[in-house]
Parts: C-alpha cells; sequence; structure tokens
C-alpha cells in the first residue's frame, strides 16, 4: 500500500501568455479525448506533479542554460547503494562492473 499523503493547496500566479498556452493544450487534448480530457486546471497540476528533485533541479539548469563549467551539483544517484564485491580481476574490472550494475539511466534525463 502506498503511503498515504496529505495534498498542499498552491496559488501560482502565470503570465497570461503562459497560461494561454495551457488552455490552448486542453483544446487540442479536447478534440482528441471528448468529455475525458482534462481542464485547465487538471493539466497544470498534471505537469506538476510525479517528478522527482533531481529531474526539477536538471530540467531548471537546462533551461537557464546554466554551462557545465560552472558545475552541475544535481547527480543521478541510484535508488539503491550498489553492494561493493572484492573482486579479484583488478581495480578496473571492479569499476567496469560497478557500472554495469547501475542499471540504465533515465532517458527523460538527456
Amino acid at each position: 500500500m502506498p503511503p498515504r499523503t496529505h495534498p498542499v493547496r498552491v496559488t501560482i500566479l502565470f503570465d497570461a501568455a503562459d497560461y494561454r498556452i495551457f488552455v490552448s493544450a486542453t483544446r487540442q487534448l479536447r478534440r482528441i479525448m471528448g468529455r475525458s480530457a482534462p481542464d485547465v486546471a487538471a493539466l497544470i497540476v498534471f505537469n506538476l506533479q510525479g517528478r522527482d528533485a533531481t529531474g526539477i533541479a536538471d530540467d531548471y539548469l537546462d533551461a537557464i542554460r546554466w554551462p557545465s563549467s560552472a558545475g552541475r551539483i544535481v547527480v543521478l544517484k541510484s535508488s539503491r547503494p550498489t553492494p561493493i564485491r572484492p573482486n579479484r580481476r583488478g581495480p578496473q574490472a571492479a569499476r567496469v562492473s560497478q557500472l554495469r550494475s547501475r542499471g540504465p539511466v533515465d532517458p527523460s534525463r538527456n
């Protein structure tokens, strides 16, 4: 059973032009989905929820064109620590096996 969360009410002020983008997207969805299309508020909520902190921070740095040379403190962390196993093939082989054990990288963060 997923942990129970408590909703938080947030008031966001949008520029009219930014809000119109969501209105336009809602109209497009209504043409495709009919009555099951989300309204503007539901579409905004959909775009804000279900994200992780690393993804949000990374998207922001990309959006403001933060230079890589200035440093990126946002690092993709594994959800579980990689166990350290003794390796008899040398330090280079141990490093390769650690990289392989991390699993696939999330392509949405490219």
